[in-house]
């Protein structure tokens, strides 16, 4: 048999007033006994003391089961896994002890089921493509899936890896007042709403949330509201790229056509006969035609590019074999302008997160930029490094890779720097027709770095070149 348990103070304070309490009946007894001359005086005390004794022990038996008892039931509350003590005195207390951890199994049983299930709705939650919140009636977050964690855990800033919604007031998490008096007035009235909002960083997106109270008042797991999310970005988007095609292609595109025209005409008219100049006109038409090709792919594909911006690439990339094929493509353009193409980086560069052809895009056009405006002052050098400390216009912490494509042309003023990146915007229009350039090189370069959560900046010194560098996020990291 175990050793019994010490008693505490307080226990036996309670032990001492149990065995008198029992002992009072008795004692009554043998008074009225002693009174009337049937029992002795000394006699009755001696009586009374082993009485005393007798529910003394019967008390500390009893007392030590139930403080047992007690001790282990509350202990319940904090450790379901708890030992069972052992029962000393009765088949009462053993009765109430089997009682007991037969009452844990059943909630041991209740725990998991209810676990189970739990993980099951979240396993379900986070199966869904879209977003989606749920909130209680004081617009706390009580569960979210793994997209509206992508969403607003990372995107709006927050470090986003773990559940760091739950918890937060709806405010927190989304700061647009049409959400909020959205999620009021389905609260208030209990009817479905919806809101649009727009998320800003690292890119534009826009939403239409639909938010749908919980009839049923006594949800188990606090659940008054779900908040479901349904991205437009990419209809938006569709809409305005169909209206800036349209305008872009009609702006960009008159003059050459009117040129071809009006070549067309002439060699249809006075110059019908002239050998010579039908061949000079015609050259300039097939110039003309190619510039027209060109300006019709960077629109395509610049256009593909916009629709797409919000979704982040998610495969890991390897930027110095980018680089190196780049520079093997560009060879001939670079022989041409009498220049080269050097390569410097590291050999325990990281991979990136990347898309290898977009960023393929990316430094074709700002190798092909440097030699277009400082191939002929000397060789175009693209370095690729691991730095420590992002820029501070890119979002998140911890070291990125740098690629600086760096040219020893004419420079750029400054005043022009800030502009660089916008459509169709030249410093020199006439110089960037005659060498080919359509306008939205950088403007493309810019949103692919935008969909890579990457940052281009630019550097720039009148007579002695121009520093176009890309930064871009580690694999992993």
């Amino acid at each position: 048999m175990p050793e019994r348990e010490p008693l505490h103070a307080k226990s036996i304070r309670r032990l001492l007033v149990w065995a008198v309490g029992l002992s009072i009946p008795t004692w009554i007894i043998l008074l009225v006994m002693a009174a009337f001359d049937r029992l002795g005086w000394l006699d009755a005390g001696l009586a009374a003391c082993a009485i005393f004794l007798f529910m003394l022990y019967v008390s500390f038996v009893r007392l030590g089961d139930f403080e047992r008892l007690t001790r282990y039931a509350e202990t319940l509350f904090e450790n379901p896994d708890a030992p069972s003590p052992p029962a000393y005195s009765s088949a009462m207390a053993q009765r109430m002890m089997t009682a007991l951890n037969s009452l844990r199994r059943v909630w041991a049983e209740r725990r998991e089921e209810a676990a189970s299930l739990a993980k099951s709705r979240q396993d379900i939650l986070d199966s869904l493509p879209d977003p989606l919140l749920l909130l209680d009636r004081q617009r706390r977050v009580v569960g979210a899936n793994l997209a509206s964690l992508d969403l607003l855990g990372r995107d709006l800033g927050g470090m986003g890896t773990g559940r760091d919604l739950l918890g937060r007031d709806l405010a927190g998490v989304i700061r647009d007042p049409k959400v909020l008096d959205a999620a009021a007035e389905a609260l208030s009235q209990n009817k479905r709403t919806d809101a649009q909002f727009s998320l800003s960083a690292p890119m534009e997106r826009t939403f239409r949330t639909l938010l749908v109270p919980v009839s049923s008042p006594g949800s188990r797991d606090g659940t008054a509201l779900i908040l479901a999310f349904q991205e437009q970005t990419e209809l938006l988007k569709m809409d305005r790229m169909r209206a800036d095609f349209v305008a872009n292609a009609s702006h960009e595109l008159r003059t050459p056509l009117a040129s071809v025209l009006g070549f067309i005409e002439t060699l249809r008219g006075p110059a019908r006969d002239d050998a010579p100049a039908r061949e000079k006109f015609l050259e300039i038409m097939l110039k003309q035609a190619n510039r027209m090709t060109r300006l019709i792919d960077d629109l395509l594909s610049l256009s593909r590019i916009e629709i797409r911006e919000h979704t982040r690439p998610t495969s890991a990339v390897d930027v110095m074999l980018i680089l190196k094929s780049t520079a093997e493509l560009l060879e001939p353009q670079a022989r041409e302008r009498n220049s080269t193409i050097r390569i410097e980086g590291a050999t325990d560069l990281p991979m990136v997160i990347g898309e290898p052809q977009e960023l393929s895009q990316v430094f074709h056009n700002l190798t092909t930029n440097a030699l277009k405006y400082g191939g002929e002052h000397g060789p175009v050098e693209i370095t690729a490094q691991k730095v420590a400390t992002r820029p501070p216009a890119m979002l998140g912490q911890g070291p990125c890779v740098k690629i600086s494509i760096r040219d020893h042309g004419e420079g750029i003023p400054k005043e022009h720097l800030p502009r660089l990146t916008e459509r169709f915007y030249r410093v020199d229009t006439a110089r960037s027709r005659e060498l080919g350039g359509t306008g939205l090189g950088l403007a493309i370069v810019k949103h692919i770095t935008n969909r890579h959560r990457g940052v281009l900046t630019i550097e720039s010194e009148l007579g002695k070149g121009s520093t176009f560098s890309v930064y871009l996020p580690i694999a992993g990291a």
